[in-house]
């Protein structure tokens, strides 16, 4: 009886007393709400652009990791990421940024593509890259194409039709039995042999523009002569030149 009726009256002062932690704990809520509406997510940071990178010809070696062991040649494979503007290959875990400009995979890696929100690795995020392949030498490409040529992400480009298992214009020969350019050698089969005469045109993530000729995928192997199927791959060697948004050709300036 004593207990009742000390609950019924101090039962004011227990509800007073109540209502500051109530408010402390609402505006709390709030402030964590806030911060979590306003602060960008790790991989939606803006990350600047190099800008000395811009009108420079510049020379990436190796890029890439070593395939599983027992890997066939035609598995596909997780995708790689590489940002032109950073110069720098970019963790999978950004893969929904801004932050990178090329994907390579599927078999051997070969299969390029851009990083735009339509389509491709890039879904659903902030990138709106596009990519073009023109049967042009990589020094006679000085002209930006028009964005509506660009494809956003659709498609990769691989394997050319000149080789085994094309897929219409690609930047690649695959000579997978060594009868076009290995002369039936066994240790020959199964080698890509990038085109010469065919470039890749990329608008990255951020809407700037590059030019890119992919070398060789044969780590510290440029020579084709030097290429078999047991050489360390995929590492890609290749050159591009950065141009500015607005731009209408590819400048190299230094």
């Amino acid at each position: 009886m004593k207990e009742a009726l000390y609950l019924k009256k101090n039962s004011a002062f227990l509800k007073a007393r109540s209502i500051p932690y109530l408010v402390l704990l609402f505006l709390a809520i709030g402030l964590i709400t806030a911060c979590d509406k306003n602060d960008p997510l790790p991989e939606e940071e803006e990350i600047p652009s190099n800008e000395h990178l811009f009108n420079r010809l510049i020379l990436v070696k190796n890029f890439g990791v070593q395939l599983p062991e027992g890997d066939e040649p035609t598995d596909a494979q997780s995708p790689l990421y590489y940002s032109l503007e950073q110069n720098q290959a970019i963790d999978p875990e950004h893969q929904r940024s801004s932050r990178w400009d090329l994907s390579f995979s599927e078999i051997y890696r070969s299969f390029i593509n851009c990083n735009n929100a339509a389509g491709g690795y890039g879904k659903d995020g902030s990138g709106k890259g596009g990519i073009l392949l023109v049967k042009q030498k990589f020094e006679d490409v000085i002209d930006i194409p028009a964005d509506n040529l660009f494809r956003e992400g659709e498609k990769a480009y691989g394997t050319d039709d000149s080789g085994d298992f094309g897929e219409g214009l690609g930047w690649y020969l695959y000579d997978f039995n060594a009868t076009i350019m290995g002369g039936g050698a066994e240790d020959k089969k199964h080698v890509c042999y990038p085109i010469e005469g065919h470039t890749l045109i990329v608008r990255t993530a951020k809407g700037n523009y590059a030019k890119v000729k992919i070398i060789s995928i044969y780590k510290d192997l440029l020579d084709p002569k030097d290429w078999y199927r047991d050489s360390p791959m995929p590492y890609f060697t290749f050159q591009y030149v950065l141009a500015k948004a607005g731009s209408t050709s590819f400048e190299i300036k230094e």
